[in-house]
């Protein structure tokens, strides 16, 4: 199957704590695997770039996707030098969630997959959901390859906690490349040295977006363009059990929206509607015949609570 859209990221193994003392270990993550779970939502023809050593039986990542259904495996790659990368989820009463990774970043930064080792029909994918790199140099050479290979695809680019360290200075001549850039407000803000949204997106606007969506957890997102129109997107979620990946959900669901040419600001909507999805079960869900009618419901009914922001 050549899928129409692909996360080019990572994944990761989820043991998670509750402040009650509950646990749910081996838990399939990773920004990748949450990424596809919003891609689901919209989507049957959906591909994961990542890695993964030979320490994980097969059936904790295959039994998962294969659940949620439409999702290319071809694109895992199995390192046999590799520990694959395992992390604590550890979350308070109040919902804040701290991440400990358990195994070597350095390792598992080096262990993600390149351009070259992904299947040569993925190329053809109409989007591709972007969290790869350890710098923005390399990710910029991921970039040009994706476009060499498909100037019409669609690129959303998710930045990473490495993508952080770098100077902004460096953001320019990627962003001018990506279709959606989609930080959450702590990135946006630590980016910019904004407090206010609106100034956030202005500024990332300025160094070549042409679309921004920062991403507000319970407070929904806030999108803008290069035109000058700007919204508040509504967080619809009405039954939370897991943050964890929520934000990498409604990236996967509106990078399959903008793909397929839908308009804004619905387009980040149904990265709302995905992330809502995502948040109802503790990993990857399994989901039924009702999910497309579901979700259709979830975005009509959210559509008069989107608000377009005037100076």
């Amino acid at each position: 199957m050549r899928p129409d859209y692909v996360t080019f990221s990572n994944l990761i193994i989820d043991d998670i704590v509750l402040w009650d003392g509950s646990t749910h270990m081996s838990v399939l993550g990773g920004s990748g695997t949450h990424a596809l779970v919003g891609m689901r939502v919209w989507s049957k023809a959906l591909g994961f770039v990542a890695s993964v050593g030979r320490d994980v039986p097969k059936s904790v990542y295959e039994d998962s996707l294969s659940n949620l259904g439409g999702v290319d495996l071809r694109a895992i790659i199995v390192r046999d030098d590799y520990n694959t990368a395992r992390a604590w989820q550890l979350f308070e009463q109040n919902g804040m969630r701290t991440e400990i990774m358990r195994t070597d970043i350095d390792e598992f930064l080096d262990k993600t997959p390149t351009f070259n080792e992904m299947p040569t029909d993925y190329q053809n994918a109409k989007g591709f959901h972007l969290i790869w790199g350890r710098d923005l140099s390399q990710l910029n050479n991921l970039v040009d390859d994706l476009l060499d290979a498909n100037p019409d695809a669609c690129l959303l680019w998710e930045p990473s906690p490495d993508h952080m360290k770098c100077d902004t200075t460096e953001y320019s001549s990627l962003l001018e490349k990506i279709h959606v850039f989609s930080p959450d407000i702590d990135q946006a803000e630590e980016l910019t040295n904004c407090t206010e949204v609106i100034d956030m997106t202005t500024k990332f606007i300025e160094w070549g977006a042409s679309i921004v969506s920062i991403r507000m957890g319970e407070n929904g997102s806030f999108l803008a363009t290069e035109e000058g129109r700007s919204w508040y997107i509504p967080a619809i979620a009405k039954k939370i059990v897991d943050v964890t990946g929520a934000g990498n959900a409604y990236c996967g669901g509106m990078l399959v929206a903008v793909a397929n040419g839908i308009e804004l600001p619905e387009a980040a909507l149904r990265g709302s509607v995905s992330a809502s999805f995502a948040l109802e079960q503790f990993g990857v869900p399994k989901f039924d015949d009702t999910l497309e009618s579901e979700a259709v419901r979830r975005l009509e009914n959210a559509k008069n609570n989107i608000v377009e922001y005037q100076r």
